[in-house]
């Protein structure tokens, strides 16, 4: 079903993800999309407590046989000239959700989702924040009820250290990509942990 889809993921900081963020990169492989990778400026140029930059992005690029989209101008193509069958942002941050929410315009991710609302597909969002349940809920709530986006499902990941804290299950990913091609969304959306693999 996904067999040459073109699909765009767009990559954001919420840098305790990259882990599963790889494992996910990896079963669309496996379902052979055709992917194109869209990063963040912290994703590119960080090194954080969890994977150093470079590092992570040599493992980015072995799911891909495009180059890496980092630039405003590289994404804007999108729009006209390639049409993504559907846009996929994740790990996405309190901070992407509230840009995306706003139309604040202003990296290669951003810009690969403005692209491709442009031409009425949609979007996934996999959701990775601590603010998730407190500050972000409300641009959450509003993406929710917004035409062409979708959420993969998520769980609270530390009830008791981090209260507001959600993060997306990944190994539901490519079940909400096959319904959001379909203009619906996964049910239910919150679960209650992470699934075992």
């Amino acid at each position: 079903m996904l067999k040459n889809k073109k699909i765009g993921i767009g990559i954001t900081g919420s840098f305790c993800s990259m882990k599963p963020l790889l494992l996910f990169l990896k079963e669309l492989n496996d379902h052979g999309v055709d992917l194109y990778v869209f990063l963040t400026d912290e994703v590119l140029n960080y090194d954080t407590r969890f994977f150093k930059h470079q590092h992570l992005i040599s493992q980015i690029k072995e799911y891909t046989k495009h180059p890496l989209i980092t630039h405003i101008v590289d994404a804007e193509p999108f729009g006209p000239v390639i049409q993504l069958d559907l846009m996929i942002v994740y790990p996405c941050s309190g901070n992407t959700l509230a840009k995306l929410t706003h139309g604040i315009n202003d990296n290669a991710v951003t810009m690969a989702v403005k692209a491709t609302l442009r031409n009425n597909r949609n979007i996934v969002i996999g959701l990775c924040s601590n603010d998730a349940l407190s500050t972000s809920g409300v641009n959450f709530m509003q993406l929710m009820n917004t035409k062409h986006f979708y959420f993969m499902p998520m769980y609270q990941d530390d009830t008791i250290k981090k209260p507001n804290s959600l993060l997306t299950e990944y190994t539901l990913g490519i079940q909400t990509i096959v319904n959001a091609l379909n203009d619906h969304q996964i049910q239910p959306i919150f679960i209650t942990h992470k699934r075992e693999r």
